[in-house]
């Protein structure tokens, strides 16, 4: 069942300079099973056609011409050697007015007994418009809170070196949802990002209070990323190029 997640997102530096910030975000949580419906009642919302917000399959994962499950599919086994046989739910946000950015874009696989297995999260960075994959695998982790530490695979940020230890936290996705992507360089950390997000039900009015009384995600998220990276620029934190 699609719903959507209200709450914050923060970012806090401490390497160089501490720099740091909060702003509030929602983001769309779907069964990408069953997509073209959830906006299929919805004058302001559309699949795959121009509207004050669209879902377009070519804004995720994988080749467009294919289905996104199964690409999500295919990757996990790829990565994990298994395949995902239950339901799989998308947590991003979508176009609006025609523009879409998504920073992270995460996929929570569950097998037919409804137990979270695999985390897929999906990375943008920016200006490039690259993407890589990260594939987290829950099957032997015990408890609500998943954790894996990992080295850093994808450049991201300007601001941030390539040789960087990632930790990254994920809750099931219930009525509280909580990531956390820390960074630490030789064991000492440099920098975290959290969300912190709340569940509401899916319904035509939560959407469209979402659209109209509050700044569309895809925009606040552009513009964040480049008013923030210009505070570093003036803090005169190290600029790493693109390697």
């Amino acid at each position: 069942m699609h719903s959507i997640y209200k709450g914050t997102i923060s970012h806090s530096r401490i390497k160089d300079a501490h720099h740091s910030f909060t702003y509030k975000t929602s983001m769309l949580f779907l069964d990408i099973d069953d997509i073209e419906s959830a906006f299929s009642k919805n004058f302001f919302w559309s699949y795959e056609k121009f509207n004050v917000a669209a879902f377009y399959r070519k804004d995720f994962f994988g080749d467009p011409a294919k289905p996104l499950k199964d690409e999500i599919v295919k990757l996990v086994s790829k990565k994990l050697n298994y395949k995902v046989n239950g339901k799989i739910f998308l947590l991003t946000t979508i176009r609006f007015f025609g523009y879409c950015f998504n920073p992270v874009s995460f996929y929570y696989c569950f097998d037919n007994n409804k137990k979270l297995i695999t985390i897929v999260s999906h990375i943008t960075n920016t200006p490039w418009e690259e993407t890589h994959a990260y594939v987290h695998d829950c099957k032997k982790i015990r408890g609500g809170t998943k954790n894996f530490v990992f080295k850093k695979a994808f450049h991201v940020s300007p601001f941030l070196p390539m040789d960087l230890e990632y930790n990254w936290s994920f809750t099931e996705p219930k009525d509280f949802l909580f990531v956390s992507m820390e960074c630490f360089k030789d064991q000492k950390k440099y920098f975290n990002a959290s969300l912190r997000l709340t569940n509401q039900a899916w319904s035509t009015y939560a959407l469209n209070k979402l659209l109209f009384l509050s700044f569309p995600m895809s925009l606040k998220a552009i513009i964040s990323i480049y008013w923030n990276a210009l505070i570093l620029y003036f803090k005169k934190v190290k600029f790493y190029p693109h390697p």
